[in-house]
């Protein structure tokens, strides 16, 4: 929303200072009002009360579990699973799909509950993580039928607790998420197409990104950061030769492109901190310094051939080159001088990269002005 107005506000501008006239103004605006997200503020509020109303529910069952008969606990969860999606698809059949949603999401947060407190209660076996898979396939179940974009993201964010839980030392066969969560995101993926849920697809991005630090961490082995090194690199490097192909392919282009990019940056940094703790070899400033140039020549490789129409690589590479030059600068400079000088240096070196940036804003701007209008 606050994108619309910003939007909005320059159309007016340019409109006022002859740059487009009226009619291409108007069409700006209708295109806008065409393409504008259905899910604004009203719909955010109505996602954000049901995840409270959720929280509020799951809270005062919990307070008072023992007290309950048996009967009135399993009762009191199925009415509120039964309002949650019924009321949901009834408030979509009307054309409501911001409350419908939020009541999906509200009894997709009561089925989680369920299945812990009813697991308490029947002593059930098992463990949070086997819990979570049940979650998740009920709520992937739901989306389904539903056809609910809300649920998608809901699984998503499922999995994303499930792939933690199993990191504890406790849980069962913790090592099946290395297989189970790709399969998840997987599923979650063929949901999104179907559903059209545009937000989880950032959700499942973030999370296989989360997923290869995680597995780094968790096995101490190297070898997932080369596998998502390339696969990051290929889908920047297709984005930023074979846009088009890749559009074609997805309808995801930019993003897939974006997310690859930093995928891959993320894989140099992880080479460069096993270098700097001694993981991978000896500590040596030239390797790091020589990981370091690696990263700022993919940095600017990556301005130069998508930056200039790809706003997310823009600014992935500004900041891990800015990030990067900064502990070069701290690892080199800054162990040979004293803090003054080195604040003096920090100083100038910030100065350098405001200037190296609108340097480069300028340049990218005039290999594709039309960016200037639509970012």
């Amino acid at each position: 929303m606050a994108l619309t107005i910003g939007l909005r506000k320059h159309i007016a501008r340019w409109q006022r200072d002859g740059v487009i006239d009226e009619i291409v103004a108007e069409r700006l605006r209708r295109d806008l009002e065409n393409h504008r997200s259905g899910f604004g503020l009203g719909g955010i509020l109505a996602v954000l009360g049901a995840v409270l109303l959720g929280a509020a529910i799951i809270s005062l069952v919990a307070a008072n579990w023992e007290a309950m008969p048996r009967l009135l606990r399993v009762g009191l969860i199925i009415s509120v699973l039964w309002l949650g999606y019924v009321g949901g698809a009834w408030r979509q059949s009307l054309g409501d799909g911001r409350f419908g949603q939020a009541l999906y999401l509200l009894a997709a947060i009561t089925f989680g509950a369920g299945i812990a407190l009813i697991g308490q209660m029947y002593h059930l076996s098992g463990d949070a993580s086997d819990a979570a898979l049940l979650w998740i396939a009920g709520t992937m179940v739901a989306a389904l039928f539903l056809r609910s974009p809300v649920l998608v993201s809901a699984s998503t964010v499922i999995t994303g607790f499930y792939l933690f839980v199993s990191l504890d030392g406790s849980a069962s066969e913790a090592v099946n998420y290395l297989w189970m969560v790709p399969v998840l995101l997987f599923i979650c993926g063929g949901l999104v197409w179907y559903t059209k849920g545009r937000a989880a697809r950032h959700l499942i991005a973030l999370l296989l990104i989360t997923y290869v630090i995680v597995v780094r961490i968790d096995l101490d082995d190297a070898a997932i950061l080369w596998l998502a090194a390339l696969a990051g690199g290929a889908l920047f490097v297709l984005d930023g030769v074979r846009p088009g192909l890749l559009e074609r392919l997805t309808g995801w282009a930019e993003a897939l492109g974006a997310y690859g990019f930093f995928m891959l940056l993320v894989a140099l940094l992880f080479f460069q901190f096993d270098i700097a703790t001694g993981s991978i070899t000896d500590d040596s400033i030239p390797n790091q310094v020589l990981i370091g140039f690696a990263i700022l020549g993919f940095s600017i490789a990556g301005l130069i051939l998508s930056g200039h129409r790809n706003l997310a690589v823009r600014w992935v590479a500004y900041s891990v080159f800015s990030i990067e030059v900064l502990y070069l600068a701290f690892e080199t400079i800054g162990t040979m001088i004293g803090t003054a000088s080195f604040f003096l240096s920090a100083g100038v070196i910030v100065l350098l990269l405001a200037a190296f940036v609108i340097r480069m804003e300028r340049r990218l701007q005039r290999r594709n002005p039309k960016r200037q209008v639509t970012a």
